[in-house]
């Protein structure tokens, strides 16, 4: 793993910009931006893997909106439990043991009080789990490009248990990268969008390089998809 490369790499291409304006302006757009910059990181990602010198590419506005969505798709099914005991701990249960009723019994008031304190522990304890396992995910929905390959368990854990200082690599990434994506504020909304970008190519190329390392000896599928 080179921790310093996943800083440096976009610079090391003299075409650069012509390659990345697209995909950071397409991240104004409301709602499919989102989705067409993900896509581009996750093929960011998948060049990494497939050993290309300069990962960044010439954006495909289709196929990266398509990546990404599947990519929505997958976060979405993977944090549905999070989603459900949030709605259950901070909503259904206060209004069951009358929290929101000025002659509820104070027993029951601190009944959930403690649920709730329960529960936000438990939501940070799902989150970090996510957070950790979210790139390996990532990486193997970008290699094969499938709803399906999110949910590979046996071959990801496998992945991760042959080489965990790289995914732990990853996640260090993920936190520098959450310290640089809002010192775009400070150039208004353009420069945050340009500092979230930054962020996440800087976590997708770090995501490819443990992904390699990980199915190593690893054999590029043919014509994978883009070419620089």
């Amino acid at each position: 793993m080179d921790f310093g490369k996943s800083f440096s790499y976009i610079f090391d291409d003299p075409d650069w910009f012509s390659k990345l304006w697209k995909p950071v302006l397409c991240g104004l757009i409301p709602f499919i931006g989102g989705f067409v910059l993900q896509g581009y990181l996750m093929n960011v990602t998948k060049n990494v893997v497939n050993g290309q010198p300069r990962p960044l590419y010439h954006m495909d506005f289709g196929d990266e909106l398509s990546l990404g969505f599947k990519w929505f798709l997958v976060q979405l099914v993977y944090s549905i439990p999070l989603i459900l005991i949030t709605v259950i701990f901070s909503l259904i249960i206060p209004v069951t043991m009358g929290m929101f009723d000025p002659d509820a019994n104070p027993a029951n008031i601190a009944f959930s009080l403690l649920g709730q304190l329960g529960i936000s522990m438990i939501s940070f304890i799902l989150s970090a789990v996510l957070m950790f396992v979210f790139p390996v995910v990532s990486a193997n929905v970008a290699v094969k490009g499938t709803f399906a390959s999110g949910f590979e368990f046996k071959e990801m854990f496998e992945m991760v248990k042959r080489h965990f200082s790289a995914w732990l690599l990853v996640l260090a990434g993920q936190l520098v990268a959450s310290f640089i994506a809002p010192l775009g504020f400070l150039f208004f909304m353009i420069g945050v969008i340009v500092s979230a970008a930054y962020a996440g190519l800087m976590t997708a190329h770090l995501a490819g390089q443990a992904y390699r390392e990980s199915r190593m000896p690893y054999t590029p599928p043919p014509n994978y998809y883009p070419p620089i």
